[in-house]
This record gives C-alpha cells, structure tokens and sequence, in this order.
C-alpha cells in the first residue's frame, strides 16, 4: 500500500497554510492507474483531491501522513479490488472515513469497485459504485453523480455489456524504434553476450541454445510467456550477470511469440508514451531492467497495469540480477526514507522465474550433446570448471582472471579496473570518463608503485582494461556519446566483474582518491542520487554535501532536507533554518515540517509564535508541544483549539492527545463481535492463540502482528520468531522489524548479521543497536567502512556518549579517518 507517505496537502497560495480538500484517493500500488483515472475526472468535474501519485514527497513520516491523508480531506474515495482489500494501510484509511460517519448521511466514505470483488464486513453496508466492464464515458459519469450525490444515470446511451476498452480510430499509435517480429530479432542487439571466438569461427550467430530446466518447467518462463500472451502479463527473470537469462528470454519469446510485434524501448519516457496506446499483440522487451528505473521519474507500475490491462494483451519480457531484486524489494526501516518504494511496486507486478548460474545433470547432457553441433559449446564444457557453462562461454573466468591477475603483473592496470568497478558499486551506472579513472585510480597504488609508475601509466592501463577476451567482452568497455567516430564518451564495467566486485568488495572501504574524483568530475544525473546515498551512509560529508546542496538548488526538497538535518548535525542550526525557510513559505510541506522542529529543538518561541500567527499550523503544533513541556497545558490547548476547528490535521491530532482518555474496554469488546478489525486485539487479550494463527494464515494482517506478540508474553520466544521469519521473507515489513527485535533481544547477532547483509535494513539498524549496546567499537566500524549507514550512527553515537562528538557531527575525512571540523 502507498497510500500516506508524504503527504503535502493542498494549500492556500497566500499563506502557504494547509487548504481543504474534497477527496482523498485510497487505493493498492499495483491499482495506480485506475486511481489516477478516478482522480482526474473528479478534478475534471470541479473538485480538488489527494493522490499519491500526483501529490506525496518522500521521506515524510509515514504513520504521521497517513493520518494527515485520512483527516484532511473532506471525503474519501476506495478504489476498491481484491489486493485493495488485502491491505492492512488500505483498511485503516476507509476505516477511518467510515468512523466519521457510520451512518453514510454526509457521503464520507465513497467506494469504487473497478473488478468483481467482495465487499465484506461494513463495506458490504456502503453503496459502491462499479466502474468496471463499462465504457469509459459511462464509467465517467458514474463517478461524477455518485460524488455529486446524483443519480447514477449516463449522460448517454449505456454501451453493450462488456464495452470495449478501447475504441478505434480515437488515439494515434506512438512510433518506437527498432519495432519489428520477434522472430527477426537479433539476439546480440536485445542482450545477449558474445560469446568467446575460436580461429575458425565468427560471432554472427549465438553458439546453439541449451535449452534450460525453467524452459519447459509448469511455472517456467515459456508456461508464464504462454499465460501473459492471452491476458497480458509481465515476466521477469532473475539471475547473475551470464548466467543465460537473456538468452533464455530470447529463445522463449521466440518459441512462443514469434509472429508478435517487438518493441525494445530506450528509455522509461518511451514506456510511458507507449502505455497511452499500446500497440496489439506486442512484446516489451526490458533487459536490465534496473536501466529503466529512476523513482518516480523512472518505470513506474501505473505505467504498468496501463500496458498489462490493454485491451489485446502486451507481454513484457524483463531480466534483473538478484542483487538488484533483493535492493529493490527490501523494505526499509519504518522512519527511514523509502528509496525503492517505486521499484517496489513495479516488480511485484511480476512474475518471477529464477535463473540458476549453475546447470542441473539434465542441463549438462543437453549441452553434451549440443557440444556436437557446436564446437564452441564443446571449448566452454572443456573450461568451465568451476563456472557455468554460460558465464564460460561469456569469457567470465577470463575477465575475473584478467582484472584479479593484474594485481600483480600489471598493478596500473588493477588500480583502474578495480576503481571502475568500485566506482559502479558506489552509485556510478553511467560511463565512467578517463579522468574519473585517472584520478580515482592513485590511492589503489602503493605509495612505491605511485613514485615510479611511468608517464603513460594510465595509457596502458587502458589498453589492457580494454582489450577484447576472445572476440567476446572486455572488462571495461568504450562508449561513444554520438559525437562522432573514434570519439570515446568513457567507459563502463563489465556485468560479471561489476556483479562480483559487488560480492567481494563490500566490505572494503573506498580509498581517498576515488572519493575525491567522483567529488570532481561531474557524473551523469541519473546517478547524482544513487552517490548522495552511498556518501550518506559511508558519512563522507565532504562528498555527500555537495551533492545535496547541488539537488536541493535544484528544487529537490528530500535533498534540501537532508542537507538541512546534516547541518542542525554539524552544529549549523541557523544555517539549516535558513535553508529551509524559502522552502516552507514556498508550500514545500516537508521543509515546513522539518523547519518547525527545528525551531522548536532551538528554542526559537518568537519564530514560532510569528509563524503560528501566519497561519503555519505546523509551527503552532510544535509551539503547544513546547507550551505543554513548560507546564502551561492551558495555554497549549487554546492555541491549538482554533486551528484544530479549521480542519487543521496537525493540531487537531495534538489537541486530541492533550485531550485523550484512557480505552474503553467495553467498546474493544463490541468492535470485536462486530468484526470490525479489532478482533485480533480481543484474541489476543483473551489469549487465543489457535484462532488468532488461523486468522493469520488467512490472511488478517492484524492477527498476524497479535500472534507473536502474544507468544512472546506466553515465553515462546522461538515460536514468534519462526512465525515472523517466513512472513518478513515474503516482505512483510512488520514482520521484518518484529524479527529483528526479537533476534536483538536474543542477542543473536550471527542470524542478525545474515539477514542484514541479504539486505534486510531493519536487521541491520538492529544489529548496530547491538553492537552499540555491547560497546563494540571494532565491529561497527568494520561495518561502517563496509557502508552500513547504521553501523557508522551507532559508532557515532556511542563515541559522543564519551564526549568524542566528530563523527556525528563532521562524518569521515576521505581517507577514512574521523573528521576535525567541515569538510565541505
């Protein structure tokens, strides 16, 4: 569910102050498209409304705008479908429309079925509107009269039953380069690796195919490729660089979707253009699919379901490695800002099929035989020992050999491989140009082989990164910006090498020189963000600030708000204030949040008040806090009990808590027996842990959360842990951070360890807190060169414990030493 992460509600343009809205939009990621739809014609139709998609920034609280989403709007609308139903987040957003007005007389709660679905429990009392299965004008203008409060009568004629969802003739179909059969496609061009050359043999052709285990498999990727040709459907495979998974791809599209229409687009806007009209019985082709990711900006999953509800089925066809799936699909701590959300829901669009790297006894005989038809399969059977097959024919061993030998042998050459692939690890996806290299590559140097390296050291370092391994890859690759022949724009890593650096180097720390030369040579925007991070968590503030204060100029507000935290850090209060001011006056939501605290944490009451009195409720919210604090709770509440009345969400939930009084148990009670969500909570107080398992295992997200809670009070620590483990696996990130409690408190920091370097990051922020805890200075270290961003905290915390307060303030110098003072 994406519904509430950062929500910026509407505001009033003179004041900046927060405005009300007619409508929130509660929906499911993976239903985007028809939320943005349902948006766009209630705008159309006069009314204003709150949309993730259109409205939310990042790194809000997410509990926190949440709530705000639910309040602030005047009414709610569910766009309701079975994975709408599923979610835990959606519940308690039309939960609480439904609880300002059980009765319905004010029409808070608004629901929208757009698919046959159930409406249990009391959506069932609600009436919903369908959507579905309609055309689209008529679609419209039930949407309209039911927000109008009106008769559900189309303006026009009511099409047949089961409408088209598209009408010929109305929308022009884009043109996308390289479109053509899937049968003539060119392998090489989609993907496909070269493959290694002998004397007598070119490298038109692929060797012959062998065909895999997953090929004729019940789930396999042609039994998939057969599914989404008759619905439309999205197939990913997933494998390490070389393994086949390409050219596995290749061969099923090929088997089964020959006589269909292939589109290899360049870059996600083209994806997004093809989405208003796609094109009948095509395939997408998305090798390397991270290439097309970008947040918000990049492929996203309402781009989709635009592509997958089609009305004549689009297949999409996409490959990833598993370092990548694991990134991407991991959920990150509950305060911590959601990087992959994006990605998130795109690949849970997916149907996954795992490429192994390694082949089975059945693939092997395959390739024994193929070996007779293809001398090149026999020369990779004959060297593949300790490779696979396809990452042999991929001249992989060679390019390890090459890069790992030349330490020795060619120590220039190492340095600049190898400050090429750390520099991809870090952030660095585009080409790399030749000085990134030159000056990255010294500190990879001893300080004897810097003294007497020769004048054309970094020449022929380039000579030998580059040369081609049997006609089939290099490890670092020319590449040309267009500008004209010969011209080489810079150079990119090869997969393999780049997917084992990845592996073998985490734990290394980046020397000096590279930091310093992706400081100083400008690098491609797409990675700007991807570096910002990884400085982040090295806390290498000297990297990291310029980068920062180069997006927030930008007008990127998370960067702003970064660069302002970093600040208040360094002990730069008044600068971070003053960084964010301009922001909040200009109605960015999230500077006005975080310029609020900030006062407060100063003390700063006269800004505040003045800011209070120009209708800036956050600044008002935090004033009561400090009112509050000081003892003066009257004061507090008559400041806040205005504003709350105009519909301020803020201070209306502060008020609340100033308010508050203790649960009723009699009303859990009812809500229980009403099954009104609550019932787990009243298991779990009564302590019934069969029931509470059962409505677990069916999915009640609430028992779920109950059940180890409950076995944790009954001391079976073990059982909450193996109920948890499975359930945070799958990406549930309740589970994920109730696990890394429980493994914490258990002091387990082996099975915390495993889990956080698979990239589980509630694992790490726990295992951090531990080895805090046990005072283990080493260990968060290790862990803090490595990148561990928790690990560098917690050591920063634990040295300003005893009085040493550089690091938290002042991050690391580039050489990895603690720094003295600013260095940005």
């Amino acid at each position: 569910m994406v519904m509430g992460m950062g929500v910026p509600p509407a505001t009033d343009t003179a004041s900046g102050s927060p405005g009300p809205v007619d409508f929130f939009v509660s929906y499911t990621a993976v239903d985007e498209a028809w939320a943005q739809w349902v948006a766009w014609q209630l705008e159309a139709a006069g009314y204003t409304t709150l949309i993730q998609a259109w409205d939310f920034g990042a790194g809000a609280h997410f509990v926190t705008e949440m709530h705000q989403a639910a309040q602030h709007a005047a009414r709610t609308v569910a766009v309701l479908s079975t994975a709408y139903l599923s979610s835990a987040y959606a519940a308690a957003e039309w939960q609480a429309a439904w609880e300002r007005d059980p009765s319905g007389q004010d029409r808070k709660l608004l629901v929208f079925r757009i698919e046959d679905c159930s409406r249990p429990g009391l959506l069932g009392q609600v009436v919903g509107v369908d959507l579905f299965d309609v055309d689209p004008d008529a679609a419209a203008a039930r949407l309209v009269a039911a927000a109008r409060g009106q008769r559900g009568k189309p303006p026009a004629e009511p099409s047949f039953p089961g409408g088209p969802a598209r009408r010929a003739g109305l929308v022009t179909e884009p043109v996308f380069p390289g479109r053509l059969r899937v049968a003539d496609a060119d392998p090489y061009r989609l993907g496909v690796h070269r493959a290694i050359q002998l004397s007598d043999l070119g490298d038109n052709t692929p060797p012959v195919y062998v065909e895999r285990d997953i090929d004729r498999a019940r789930n396999g990727v042609r039994a998939q490729l057969r599914t989404a040709a008759g619905r439309g459907g999205f197939v990913l495979l997933v494998g390490g660089s070389s393994v086949g998974k390409t050219r596995c791809a290749v061969e099923a599209v090929k088997a089964e979707l020959a006589d269909w229409r292939l589109i290899h687009p360049a870059s996600a806007t083209q994806i997004t253009a093809l989405a208003t009209a796609p094109p009948a019985q095509s395939v997408l082709w998305l090798d390397e699919l991270q290439k097309y990711f970008d947040g918000e900006h990049g492929l996203t999953a309402g781009v989709l379901r635009a592509l997958l509800d089609a009305a004549s089925p689009v297949v999409i066809v996409g490959t990833l490695w598993p370092e990548y799936f694991r990134h991407f699909t991991a959920h990150p701590k509950f305060d911590e800002l959601d990087s992959s959300r994006w990605e998130r829901d795109v690949l849970r669009l997916a149907a996954v099929v795992d490429v192994d790297d390694q082949f089975s006894t059945a693939e092997q005989e395959r390739a024994s035989h193929a070996a007779t038809q293809d001398r090149r399969i026999q020369a990779g059977l004959d060297n593949s020992a300790g490779y696979g097959l396809t990452q042999t024919l991929a001249a992989a061993p060679e390019l390890l050999r090459r890069w790992t030998s030349a330490h020795t042998d060619r120590p220039y050459a190492w340095a600049v491989l190898t400050a090429a692939v750390d520099a991809a690890r870090l952030g660095a996806r585009a080409a790399l140009t030749a000085g990134l290299l030159r000056d990255a590559a010294p500190d990879y140097c001893t300080p004897r082989q810097q003294a007497t390296a020769p004048a054309n050291w970094f020449e022929n370092a380039l000579i030998y990164a580059t040369e081609e391994l049997h006609g089939a890859a290099a490890a670092l690759a020319p590449t040309s910006n267009g500008m004209g022949m010969g011209m080489i724009a810079g150079y990119t890593v090869a997969d393999y090498l780049l997917q084992e650096a990845t592996r073998t180097r985490r734990g290394e720390r980046p020397p000096a020189s590279l930091w310093a030369a992706l400081r100083d040579h400008p690098t491609h925007p797409d990675d700007l963000t991807r570096l910002t991070e990884t400085a982040l968590n090295y806390r290498v503030y000297t990297l990291a600030v310029p980068l920062l204060r180069q997006q927030a100029d930008a007008g990127d507000g998370f960067a702003a708000g970064c660069l302002a935290a970093l600040l208040a850090e360094a002990g730069d209060q008044q600068g971070a204030i003053d960084l964010l001011r301009p922001r909040a006056d200009a109605g960015d939501w999230n500077a006005a949040i975080r310029l609020a605290d900030l006062l407060a944490e100063s003390g700063d009451w006269d800004e505040l008040r003045r800011r209070a009195d120009a209708d800036d409720v956050l600044a008002a919210s935090r004033l009561a806090k400090l009112l509050a604090e000081a003892g003066d709770q009257q004061g507090a509440i008559d400041l806040l009990r205005p504003r709350a009345d105009a519909d301020g969400w803020d201070a209306a939930s502060w008020l609340a808590d100033l308010l508050a009084e203790p649960r009723d148990r009699d009303e859990l009670r009812q809500r229980a027996d009403a099954d009104y969500g609550f019932a787990a909570s009243w298991l779990a107080e009564e302590g019934d842990h069969d029931e509470l398992r059962q409505r677990a295992n069916a999915g009640d997200w609430e028992a779920a959360i109950r059940l180890p809670e409950l076995l944790v009070e009954t001391k079976d620590r073990q059982g909450a842990i193996n109920v948890l483990r499975p359930r945070a696996d799958a990406g549930d990130w309740e589970a994920a951070a109730r696990l890394a409690d429980l493994l914490a408190e258990e002091g387990d920091q082996d099975k915390l360890r495993q889990r956080a370097d698979a990239g589980d990051v509630l694992a790490a922020s726990r295992l951090a807190d531990l080895l805090a805890e046990e005072g283990d200075q080493d260990k968060l270290r290790q862990r803090a060169d490595a990148g561990d961003r928790f690990a560098a905290s917690g050591l920063a915390d634990m040295l300003a414990k005893s009085g040493d307060k550089r690091l938290r303030r002042y991050g690391f110098a580039l050489d990895g030493r603690i720094a003295d003072g600013p260095t940005w």
